[in-house]
């Protein structure tokens, strides 16, 4: 992302644009276009009250909630807003996008070229944001079903079909997860009642395959490819 500042005072015409570090939000890329516009005008004296025009309503609404302003960025838009603020009147103001108010293209076009700029400096991130990161590229990892052999989806959040009808479906299912109709509860903890087979020990889904006999190797088995069904 790029910002775009557009800067009018008595004396000049001033366009700004900005390249954005990499991973940056719109509602940062807002934020960092009003933190340029003041350092712009900060050693400025030939002016009157200072409207600053955003069109974007979160940025805005996020420095009027300055009681609970944490992050970089934001602070030192407060910093600079009351250090300018002593001489001036400074006004935040809202506007609607794309609706052919000049200034407003002229500074959505500076952003544009702005992405083209080289990166001057890298701030550092705060931990919001550094979270905000780390949590997307989880995303996108969580949704790439895994690549293994024995897991196989038709399309994100399918399932493997299995040649039974519905009552067997949901049988096995119950069977897996444990929810079996003799499964009790117990202070939150689950009861199952004793093995009819053996007489001694709890008829768990894992003790049934074991008390059939079957190996313990082959009883994961079935338990994993139920539990992918």
């Amino acid at each position: 992302f790029g910002s775009g500042i557009y800067i009018k005072t008595p004396r000049e015409v001033r366009k700004i644009k900005l390249r954005n570090p990499d991973n940056c939000s719109v509602f940062r890329s807002e934020l960092l276009a009003i933190e340029a516009g003041l350092e712009a005008i900060l050693n400025e004296n030939n002016y009157g009250a200072v409207w600053i025009l955003s069109d974007s309503r979160s940025s805005i609404q996020h420095l009027k909630d300055w009681n609970n302003v944490g992050d970089r960025t934001g602070i030192s838009i407060l910093k600079l807003l009351r250090h300018i603020g002593v001489d001036h009147e400074v006004h935040l103001q809202w506007i609607p996008s794309h609706v052919d108010i000049y200034r407003n293209e002229v500074a959505d076009n500076l952003a544009k070229q702005g992405t083209a700029e080289p990166l001057c400096s890298t701030p550092s991130l705060t931990f919001d944001e550094i979270y905000s990161i780390r949590k997307n590229k989880d995303l996108k990892t969580w949704r790439v079903p895994p690549s293994h052999d024995w897991y196989k989806l038709s399309s994100p959040g399918g399932s493997i079909g299995l040649a039974c009808d519905r009552a067997d479906q949901t049988a096995l299912s119950r069977f897996v997860g444990g929810h079996l109709r003799s499964c009790s509860f117990s202070h939150g903890n689950k009861v199952f009642p004793v093995c009819a087979k053996c007489g001694v020990a709890s008829a768990s889904p894992e003790h049934i395959l074991s008390c059939l006999r079957l190996s313990r190797r082959l009883s994961r088995r079935i338990l994993c490819l139920l539990s992918i069904s």
